[in-house]
């Protein structure tokens, strides 16, 4: 079985953008949206732990982080999510900013 993974320098971008899809490209929402979720998805239908390569991009905004592993954990759980991702990089305080945003994300949702 093909390994289920995300390099988000690769797939997505180097250089990260905010929260929402209406701030500007590279968003934490379109992250979420067109990658993120249906690979989630597909690693609770099959039983799988995706696997997320976060290095190679220039920083991850906490406004992106929120506004995409954030909502994902809003959405399904810290326990689902941490049971469905491992996180994986050179950079410890950025796998900590993750999760930390999974397992306390802000509850505030802005409006639109």
């Amino acid at each position: 079985m093909k390994e289920l993974m995300i390099n988000v320098a690769t797939d997505f971008g180097r250089t990260l953008g905010a929260r929402y899809i209406y701030e500007g490209k590279f968003s934490g929402e379109l992250f979420l949206n067109n990658l993120l979720l249906p690979k989630f998805k597909l690693a609770i239908e099959t039983g799988r732990v995706l696997q997320i390569y976060l290095d190679g991009v220039f920083g991850y905004p906490s406004s992106f982080v929120s506004g995409s592993f954030g909502k994902l954990s809003q959405d399904y759980t810290s326990a689902v999510v941490l049971q469905h991702i491992n996180l994986i990089s050179d950079d410890t305080l950025r796998i900590e900013k993750i999760i930390r945003e999974v397992t306390q994300p802000n509850k505030k949702d802005p409006i639109k």
